[in-house]
């Protein structure tokens, strides 16, 4: 029986423990929206994957279909980013597998700068700010981001 596989990019956003050298991964991809894929052997010292899957990260990912989770084929590191506060957000407001293809370049595009703007950029793309607050003062900006935190419910 013959997989496809497809390849994207993806934001790596969390990693969890499965078994004794697996893991299960949160990707924000831009074809495929957000999705939860297993690497199996990935704890492994000797595992290709490693390396380019780690939290923080842009990289192009190879991946199967599965029946409960999308399956790591293979895996390489396009950038690494140091923050990931904001990223949380993406993990409890994208819902199911739904493509957000402006959502994903937002965050690839801001993931570099401060992270009021890359907040204020996923809320938006998200529905929970308006066009106009983007270009509002700071302590402003702030302000309707809690608003939009506040409407999300989280």
């Amino acid at each position: 029986m013959s997989y496809h596989i497809y390849t994207t990019k993806g934001i790596i956003l969390s990693a969890q423990a499965k078994g004794e050298a697996d893991r299960l991964y949160s990707i924000l991809t831009r074809d495929f929206g957000l999705i939860r894929a297993h690497a199996i052997g990935v704890r492994k010292s000797a595992s290709k994957l490693r390396g380019a899957l780690e939290p923080v990260s842009l990289s192009s990912v190879s991946l199967v279909r599965g029946k409960e989770y999308w399956r790591l084929t293979s895996a390489e590191v396009i950038k690494r980013f140091k923050k990931s506060k904001p990223l949380f957000l993406l993990e409890q407001l994208v819902a199911g597998e739904a493509t957000h293809p402006e959502l994903f370049d937002a965050v690839e595009k801001y993931l570099e700068l401060d992270e009021t703007t890359l907040v204020a950029q996923i809320l938006f793309h998200l529905g929970y700010l308006k066009k106009s607050d983007l270009n509002l003062p700071e302590k402003e900006l702030i302000k309707a981001i809690n608003a939009g935190l506040e409407a999300s419910m989280l």
